[in-house]
């Protein structure tokens, strides 16, 4: 499953309406904005017109989809022939070509989109440049935590294993870090589960492209990347993606810190457990939040502690537990048997009597599953049947 396009699908409607407003004070430039709900200038130019006719209830829709057909038959033949001879690429000569041989007027974007859409195998794509990033912190603590994992050999064991970190933009404070054995969806659910119940939530969620996640655990292999969007859209927590590795910058920094030190501690003590490797990892993780910040000159523990005293953060109240156990969690679905049955990971559970034909599993891998009447939406529906594994 494809991540999807459209704004009102794509981030929480509280996220978009704080950009907005923070764009239209001043506190975001146009660069930042357009990155942060990933449209452009015109679009969004055009969000902030209607966010300002109502701006504590405005939510983006949905379109329904896209509607644009192909051109004309000659006009489209006339692109393949062209296309291939432009190196670079240049669409404004596309246009007047298009008008003086064919009387086809449109304006050069529209050009350029059409041909990105429908003919992308025959526009030229120039040499990619190196780019430089200006990393700048957010204003607040919980506006951004950046999220990455690390495989690495930590300790002697017979495979890596993989630390996964969550940094608060901010204040630079390490909100969470765990050591596991894979790079599953289900892993990192745990992983954050950790965090928003000893932080809070946060407004928005970085990471890369989401090739960090591997399988997940459920049977039926699932998209990692939708499983992980949907759980935070329902959160109400933004998910943004990093264009490239140098913009996540700070994240791959305290990787190479951690490295530098964890690996040379845990061989101190000679750890060949779990448990040990964790205890230390914690350890680590309280003294780097309780030393100053070579960057900012400032303590993280200090710079979150007061931030949080003069309610200067953007930190939801953590939701209840029911509702962690919801949407932090891997979602499938079953056929009922005629005898009220479903078969799950090799075994019948009886469920409670239901005229669906199809139900749906929300699962904790190794741990618990429970079976649904429909797909959950914001709250639990009708459980019909509570399970261990």
């Amino acid at each position: 499953m494809l991540e999807k396009k459209q704004l009102g699908h794509r981030l929480p409607p509280q996220f978009v309406r704080r950009t907005l407003e923070d764009f239209n004070a001043g506190l975001l430039n146009a660069d930042t904005a357009c990155s942060q709900l990933r449209v452009g200038r015109t679009r969004l130019y055009q969000l902030r017109a209607a966010w300002l006719k109502e701006p504590d209830a405005y939510a983006t829709g949905t379109s329904g989809g896209d509607h644009r057909g192909r051109w004309p038959a000659h006009v489209h033949a006339f692109l393949e022939d062209f296309l291939p001879l432009l190196d670079p690429p240049n669409f404004q000569l596309v246009c007047d070509e298009l008008q003086r041989l064919h009387s086809f007027q449109r304006a050069r974007s529209t050009v350029a989109a059409y041909c990105q859409a429908h003919l992308p195998h025959l526009v030229a794509k120039p040499p990619r440049k190196p780019r430089s990033y200006r990393r700048f912190r957010r204003a607040r603590i919980g506006e951004l935590w950046q999220h990455d994992s690390s495989i690495h050999q930590w300790w002697p064991a017979a495979s890596k294993q993989v630390l996964l970190l969550t940094v608060d933009d901010h204040s630079g404070l390490n909100v969470a870090g765990r050591f596991v054995d894979a790079d599953t969806t289900w892993n990192h659910f745990c992983h954050f589960r950790t965090a928003f119940e000893a932080h809070g939530l946060p407004e928005a969620i970085y990471t890369d492209a989401l090739s960090l996640f591997g399988p997940c655990s459920s049977s039926d292999h699932r998209d990692p990347k939708s499983e992980f969007q949907r759980a935070l859209k329902a959160l109400g927590v933004a998910h943004l993606v990093a264009p490239s590795p140098q913009a996540k910058g700070k994240i791959e920094r305290r990787f190479g810190t951690f490295q530098k030190r964890l690996v040379t501690l845990l061989a101190h003590a000679q750890v060949r457990t779990w448990e040990a490797a964790e205890a230390i990892l914690q350890m680590e993780i309280l003294r780097q939040n309780a030393k100053t910040n070579r960057s900012t000159g400032q303590v993280p523990d200090q710079v979150w502690a007061a931030a949080l005293q003069a309610s200067q953060g953007s930190i939801a109240p953590c939701p209840p537990a029911a509702l962690l156990d919801l949407h932090l969690s891997l979602r499938t679905s079953r056929r009922v048997n005629h005898d009220q049955t479903i078969d799950f990971e090799g075994l019948a559970y009886e469920i409670a009597p239901t005229q669906r034909k199809t139900v749906t599993i929300v699962q904790h891998p190794k741990r618990k599953f429970w079976v649904l009447e429909h797909p959950p939406t914001d709250v639990w529906p009708p459980i019909l049947g509570t399970f261990t594994l």
